[in-house]
Formats: C-alpha cells, structure tokens, sequence
C-alpha cells in the first residue's frame, strides 16, 4: 500500500509540474505578444533605407606566387635490385 501511495505523489508531483510549466509558458508567450493583441488596429511601416557603398579603391592587388620545383626525397619506385637472402 505503501508503494502504490508514494507512486500516485510521484505522478501528482510530475503532473503539478507539467500544468506549472505549461501556465508558465502561456504567460510568457502573452506578455511577448501583449502589444500585437491589444493593438492590432496601427500598422506599423518599416521602410528600409539603404546607401551604396562608395569604392575609391585604385589600388590593385598583385600576388606572385615562385614555385620550386622540390627534390623528391622519398622514392616512390622500389629499387630494381634484387637480393638473394641466404637462409
């Protein structure tokens, strides 16, 4: 009996705190949306003003790239010897 009541508070406990975040959750969302829902009649204009960006760059850029040519250090070809090994 004793298991069954401590289950049954645990599910209250959870189902308390579910129905606490939910109203929680709901005020927020109100608050942040309180001025859309009482003023729904002024539209508000949001016009977007921009101004081209002026360029007076005459200087160019000029990068010169040297490549060597490396010496291969590694060989990638096994020698054409070939050893006897003597048992």
């Amino acid at each position: 009996m004793a298991e069954k009541e401590s289950s049954f508070g645990e599910i209250k406990k959870a189902v308390i705190g579910v129905i606490t975040l939910a109203i929680t959750t709901a005020g927020g969302l109100f608050i942040a949306n309180m001025e859309k829902i009482f003023d729904g009649d002024d539209e508000v204009k949001q016009e977007v003003v921009t101004e081209p960006i002026k360029t007076e760059s005459s200087k160019d850029t000029i990068v010169v790239i040297k490549k060597e040519k490396t010496e291969n250090v590694a060989n990638s070809q096994p020698s054409e010897e070939k050893k006897e090994f003597e048992w």
